[in-house]
């Protein structure tokens, strides 16, 4: 049982961490993604030989693939997918099979869309500012539906 909540509470340490220098900075420290990626490797490595678990490596592969094509997308795009978020789906790669991390994925990018347009329109309606080049931090709103799966992971 104790290594089913590990990875939950180490993926949460690892989104909040993320999420708050994110919002703070607009980068994440490169510090974090080695730590956290330094200690899901362990984790995995761990239940990689675990008789029940041999068949994760396989899950976690193909998870960690949808940072890696965030990655390469940010590059095709000149900067507009940050190399960071690309780097945040890679760790969270290890710690979420590929559903998961897919949904946590698409919901951030629902709510940071809700948050770009009613942002634009705020400032279209009071401030006629133009921020359609306003550079908007993604991981914080990872948040929500990265603590709604590991809520739903932890007690569903």
């Amino acid at each position: 049982m104790r290594e089913l909540i590990s990875g939950p509470i180490l993926f949460i340490g690892f989104l909040l961490t993320a999420a708050v220098q994110d919002f703070q900075r607009k980068k994440v420290k490169l510090w974090v993604y080695a730590f956290f990626g330094v200690l899901a490797l362990v984790l995995d490595g761990y239940l990689w030989i675990m008789p029940d678990y041999h068949f994760l490596w396989i899950n976690h592969l193909g998870s960690c693939c949808l940072g890696v094509c965030l990655i390469l997308a940010g590059r095709f795009l000149e900067g507009e997918i940050g190399i960071g978020d690309g780097l945040f789906f890679l760790i969270s790669g290890l710690m979420l099979d590929f559903f998961q991390n897919l949904t946590v994925l698409c919901m951030g990018v629902v709510l940071c869309g809700l948050y770009g347009m009613v942002l634009f329109v705020w400032n279209q309606i009071y401030w006629k500012k133009d921020v359609r080049k306003l550079p908007i931090p993604f991981l914080p709103f990872a948040v929500i539906p990265g603590l709604w799966i590991t809520a739903m992971e932890l007690w569903g």
